[in-house]
């Protein structure tokens, strides 16, 4: 199978090509606005991959759902559509802080996975990690930092926000937090990709849409008919 993956939901412009159960290309730069240079990208890694690839080659794409940048995230699925309508193929979805969460699957039992969604809240899910497999806990939502750490004081915690971080160590300077910022990795989300392919698990155009999770003063209340 040929996978090919993206994620712009952080700062971090990743995408990666899977050929033959084989990473062909893995390609990760913190780019100003990457994500709006996201195609020329990666047409030209490809072109020059050790495979010679093109884009019709690719039997599916996988997109990094988010959460996190509104922007980023609405430019890759444009360009998930975009593929899937002009090459006829299908398209996989899978949250980014699963790929933040999958290298530390083997060391960690419990692991959450948090950042920075502004207004004083944080995007935050959980996972669960046992004989290599890791599955996640619940929905990703927005929450508090202080509410989340208090629930989850004793996960292993990784942000790719370091002021988050900071501020997590000043309410608990015991929590168990990796001392570096992790992004998403389009690899990573590979990984699960296959399992999916494999069981035809796509996701039907009409409903290919990022996870956009927002504050209850920012929802747009619906008129009720009178």
């Amino acid at each position: 199978m040929n996978l090919l993956a993206f994620d712009t939901s952080s700062y971090n412009l990743s995408f990666a090509l899977l050929s033959k159960d084989r990473i062909v290309v893995n390609f990760n730069r913190r780019i100003k606005f990457g994500a709006s240079s996201l195609i020329p990208i990666i047409e030209k890694h490809i072109k020059n991959s050790p495979m010679s690839m093109d884009l019709k080659k690719i039997d599916a794409f996988v997109v990094g759902e988010g959460p996190g940048s509104f922007t980023g995230l609405r430019i890759a699925f444009s360009v998930a559509k975009a593929f899937s309508l002009s090459l006829g193929k299908p398209v996989i979805k899978i949250g980014s802080f699963f790929s933040i969460a999958y290298p530390f699957k083997d060391k960690y039992d419990k692991i959450a996975v948090i950042s920075d969604a502004r207004r004083n809240l944080i995007y935050a899910t959980s996972f669960r990690c046992r004989k290599g497999q890791i599955k996640k806990e619940a929905k990703e939502r927005l929450v508090s930092l202080a509410e989340y750490i208090k629930a989850h004081r004793d996960y292993f915690f990784i942000t790719y926000d370091k002021h988050i971080r900071e501020a997590a160590f000043s309410l608990n300077p015991k929590l168990n937090f990796f001392s570096r910022d992790v992004y998403p990795q389009a690899n990573y989300l590979l990984e699960l990709a296959k399992i999916s392919y494999e069981k035809k698990e796509f996701i039907p155009l009409d409903k290919l849409k990022p996870l956009y999770l927002h504050p209850k003063t920012c929802q747009i209340r619906r008129k009720v008919a009178v």
